[in-house]
């Protein structure tokens, strides 16, 4: 364990492996037949081009750090997305301060309705939150005995939450910890705005960058989804040239027919059965104009899957 002058611990993670089971139960019990993302998805997993729209909510600062240092560490979210991934970001400006996550309850909680139904209007993909956790102190022993010493450890967590805004299933909840720690017998004497420089300095930053591969394969492991907006004499989609669609491009178009109503109100379509195969004919900036390959009875709302 590597050690400096303050007796400070190299960065920790807790390996996401321990949280898998937790997870796994803890969304069960909150959204119950809502959770659809954690089994096998009926339409298959078509690997796409097409980019994500992501929105993308300010952090929510459960450690006070302050409202710098919060923006600070969302923009270097956003660059660091735009690298990375295939994404489309939509930067939102509306707060996702929840009740959940005032109280501390932040792994796995998807954002508020008002925040999901903005998001299917805008035919946005993914919703991505973030939750700097409070910052939380204990005493350990570090060393080797017998020259083992005691030090306070002062750590933190930052938790993305990948939110599907059609029927509000969390795609992914991410959580990566780390912290500082100095010797007992400086603490006396270290000013508590070297620790929090430290938390926001060296740590964050890091938590930020390991976050950063998850939510990029979590985004490229789902299928581009859309819907039809219009049908007349020509189906119109909510796929367009700012997502990489070009003529050609071949999507399935499913509709549900059956509702089933979640424990916590909400309804989804199931039994989506597949109404049949359209391909684009022509691209405008952010739908495009596609015809019929195979099948009838296409209409607006039903669901179109990229298969190209």
């Amino acid at each position: 364990m590597n050690q400096n002058h303050r007796g400070r611990d190299t960065l920790m993670k807790t390996p996401r492996i321990r949280f898998t089971v937790f997870l796994l139960l803890s969304a069960w019990l909150l959204y119950g037949c809502g959770l659809t993302s954690f089994v096998a998805h009926p339409f298959g997993g078509h690997k796409t081009a097409l980019k994500k729209r992501l929105m993308v909510t300010p952090l929510v600062d459960q450690a006070g750090l302050g409202q710098q240092v919060t923006d600070s560490l969302y923009q270097d979210l956003i660059r660091a997305l735009s690298i990375k991934a295939r994404v489309i970001i939509i930067e939102s400006h509306d707060a996702t301060y929840t009740q959940q996550s005032q109280a501390g309850l932040s792994y796995g909680i998807r954002p508020d309705e008002s925040l999901l139904s903005k998001a299917r209007e805008m035919g946005i993909n993914a919703v991505l939150t973030g939750i700097i956790s409070p910052i939380e102190k204990e005493e350990r022993l570090r060393g080797i005995w017998p020259f083992r010493k005691a030090v306070s450890h002062y750590s933190l967590a930052l938790v993305f939450n990948l939110v599907d805004p059609q029927n509000g299933t969390v795609i992914l909840s991410n959580m990566e910890s780390g912290g500082t720690s100095i010797d007992l017998g400086e603490e006396e004497f270290t000013e508590k705005s070297w620790i929090l420089e430290e938390l926001k300095q060296e740590v964050l930053p890091k938590l930020l960058k390991k976050s950063i591969e998850p939510l990029k394969e979590a985004l490229e492991s789902e299928r581009w989804e859309g819907k039809i907006l219009a049908v007349d004499h020509q189906i119109r989609i909510n796929a367009g040239a700012d997502v990489g669609v070009e003529p050609g491009y071949r999507f399935d178009v499913y509709g549900g027919s059956e509702v089933v109503r979640a424990k916590d109100g909400r309804q989804f379509l199931v039994s989506w059965q597949k109404v049949g195969s359209i391909r684009v004919t022509q691209v405008d900036k952010n739908t495009s104009v596609a015809e019929p390959i195979e099948g009838k009875g296409f209409e607006p709302g039903q669901k179109i899957i990229s298969i190209d």
